[in-house]
């Protein structure tokens, strides 16, 4: 007998940008999403989250 494999977790992006003087946090799921006073806050906080979830992508840019 075969057992079929389970499929992969989809991927799902964290994104952070930069809000007048906040930094917001969005996934491309719409299921997370949150604002801090500092991107250094937002950094760590989208690092825990897709460390936490399978298939979560965190990409870091430096916006110039």
């Amino acid at each position: 007998m075969i057992t079929p494999l389970a499929s992969p977790p989809a991927v799902e992006i964290l994104t952070i940008q930069p809000v007048g003087d906040r930094w917001r946090i969005t996934s491309s799921d719409g299921l997370f999403e949150g604002v801090f006073t500092d991107a250094k806050s937002a950094v760590r906080c989208a690092r825990a989250e897709a460390e936490a979830h399978p298939g979560h992508v965190l990409m870091l840019t430096e916006f110039v």
